[in-house]
């Protein structure tokens, strides 16, 4: 995060206003990131799209007061690998002040850490919307955040945190949660295989306008996301958001123009979307870093370097439906080489004391390595566990991750939600669709769309 200062200074109501205002914010992009998910997946899997994410969010919430708050932000730990059980189950954490964040109430941390933990594993499931079942998933994420998440936000964020100590520059999550969610989401969709018809048919957003909505949603938030990295109301917290603003709009403006003239097609709705979020990933890690007039080339290199990423995961043939590998593991990697380059002392210093790193830009030529061994270490952990733990799953009657055939083709709305996103339209016109559906149970919305399916084709 913002400050390597280790002392602890009086609350400052200005700042705690600050971040429970940030809090909400980026609580807010929870519930967005469902739209923006929902909206690109097929019908049949828009409401358990939306219900994923919002699963993910309740799961970490309960992980986080339990004990992942400790073991990635307590200060009394002497290990620079992963925090201790000082702060489990909100123990210590309501009337003290944390050596991260000294101008604002612990619990008040917590609570801010707390929604950045709940929306990460949301931003995973895109690589696998549409065949992961509801129960495993839970599991895994359970175990997923407390493996990985935590001891990559301990090692980032903690003042022991040995990439931290290494000066590893990640201000709001381009390692902690954009890497660690693409490789992760890139992952699932090797392990978990291809969809049934992958090859077989044209994938297209079902509802370009929640992809909209989301991504306005997610765009507003986001300055809650960045801007409250201070942790505090100040010159850097405003640094942080302006740079945030001016790369979304770059990201949009750039991935749409690459959309419409390499990939011969319209100005699309879409790909501005998709360009939008790609800027915010990127300029994550350097937002509270870099002057926020080169957060302009953090919207248009990402943009380009995401746009040829999908090119080679599509060539690759790994079935990463959302793009969640290109869009948050690539983003934030370029994000995070960028912020060694462009980060200057004129903004690192504006809330701390002398040591604070700086990029290329002002003579430190080691930081891009750094940088690069962050990424490395952040991507080898997550890629290693998260193997480990989906092979362990599967090997357990009833955590299988992946959903059956005949569920994959009459879409985990019926087969897992048993109810649709829209029960009276007819979204399920293939035959072999209607004798899935036929298979998973006698579901009054399934009964009501088999139906109509069959009327349809009357």
């Amino acid at each position: 995060m913002s400050s390597n200062d280790t002392s602890v200074s009086p609350l400052n109501g200005g700042d705690t206003a600050w971040i429970i205002t940030s809090s909400v914010l980026v609580f807010v992009q929870i519930p967005a990131l469902g739209f923006f998910y929902a909206g690109l997946v097929e019908s049949k899997n828009s409401l358990s799209t939306l219900l994923s994410v919002l699963l993910c969010g309740s799961v970490v919430i309960f992980q986080w007061i339990l004990f992942g708050y400790s073991l990635s932000f307590s200060d009394t730990s002497s290990s620079n690998f992963i925090g201790n059980f000082a702060y489990g189950v909100l123990r210590n954490s309501m009337d003290t002040q944390n050596l991260v964040a000294t101008t604002i109430p612990n619990a008040l941390l917590c609570m801010y850490q707390m929604m950045f933990a709940a929306i990460t594993p949301g931003l995973l499931i895109g690589g696998v919307a549409g065949r992961l079942r509801l129960i495993p998933m839970m599991v895994f994420v359970f175990l997923w955040t407390t493996i990985v998440y935590d001891q990559i936000a301990y090692w980032n964020w903690s003042v022991s945190g040995w990439l931290h100590a290494m000066n590893v520059m990640d201000y709001a999550g381009g390692s902690v949660v954009h890497i660690s969610s693409g490789v992760t989401g890139f992952v699932l969709a090797m392990m978990l295989g291809k969809r049934v018809d992958y090859g077989k048919k044209t994938y297209k957003p079902h509802n370009p306008t929640f992809v909209y909505l989301g991504t306005a949603l997610i765009w507003f938030g986001w300055n809650g996301f960045n801007g409250g990295s201070a942790f505090a109301s100040n010159q850097r917290s405003v640094a942080a958001a302006f740079a945030t603003n001016i790369a979304a709009a770059m990201g949009g403006l750039t991935f749409m123009l690459m959309e419409k003239y390499v990939n011969k097609k319209g100005l699309s709705a879409v790909a501005y979307c998709n360009g939008v979020v790609i800027g915010l990933v990127a300029i994550t890690p350097g937002s509270g870093f870099v002057q926020p007039i080169f957060a302009i080339f953090f919207g248009i290199i990402p943009a380009i370097a995401c746009f040829y990423a999908m090119k080679v995961g599509h060539w690759l043939k790994v079935d990463d439906v959302l793009e969640v590998g290109a869009s948050h593991g690539v983003g934030g990697a370029v994000g995070m080489l960028m912020t060694g380059i462009f980060a200057q002392y004129s903004i690192t210093t504006l809330d701390a004391g002398p040591g604070v790193p700086a990029g290329w830009l002002d003579g430190q030529w080691m930081q891009v390595p750094v940088q690069l061994a962050g990424i490395a270490s952040v991507t080898a952990w997550t890629a290693a566990w998260t193997a480990i733990i989906v092979y362990v799953m599967n090997m357990i009657p009833g955590l299988k991750l992946r959903c059956d055939e005949d569920a994959e083709r009459v879409g985990l709305d019926i087969a897992e939600v048993g109810e649709a996103a829209y029960p009276y339209v007819p979204v399920m016109p293939e035959e072999e669709d209607v004798e899935a559906a036929a298979k998973i149970g006698p579901i009054e919305s399934q009964v009501s769309l088999t139906t109509l399916a069959n009327n349809s084709r009357a």
